[in-house]
């Protein structure tokens, strides 16, 4: 019996939380960022997109000291600072789906993409409506949409 394939929800759950069973509820979610996400999660995203402490500092919209400190602590993200991981998650999320590998991923996402008018995905992660355009583009890619 062959394995099924992940699923964005399983990837989500396993970036964020570490866990191989998927969280599909959104709310659930609201209340875990809101709660405090687990500062692995960044270590997670942080390793699967290869990502540089300067590059995640940037994208979760913290000095790469506060990043430190946050690692040194343990303590759970806070709330803003989670929902940037979260928004960065998710995209990755889709990326692992539609793209199938980490190799895939980090070098899409380092690259400079025409459906974005040739930045890189990495540069539109810092917004809501940026994540939103990458995340639009992966899925478009997934169901051949090329116009």
């Amino acid at each position: 019996m062959s394995e099924r394939p992940a699923t964005y929800e399983t990837h989500l759950s396993q970036l964020l939380a570490g866990r191989t069973r998927a969280v599909r509820e959104p709310a659930l979610w609201h209340e875990r960022i809101l709660d405090g996400l687990p500062i692995s999660g960044v270590e997670t995203v942080k390793a699967r997109a290869a990502l540089t402490d300067a590059e995640m500092a940037r994208l979760l919209g913290i000095g790469e000291a506060t990043l430190r400190r946050a690692r040194a602590s343990g303590e759970p993200l806070d709330p803003v600072t989670g929902d940037r991981l979260f928004r960065l998650s998710k995209v990755i999320a889709v990326a692992l789906e539609v793209l199938e590998t980490d190799e895939n991923v980090r070098t899409w996402m380092h690259r400079g993409q025409p459906g974005l008018g040739g930045d890189v995905p990495l540069n539109r992660l810092l917004t809501q409506a940026g994540a939103e355009a990458v995340e639009t583009l992966l899925w478009r890619i997934e169901y051949s949409v090329l116009t």
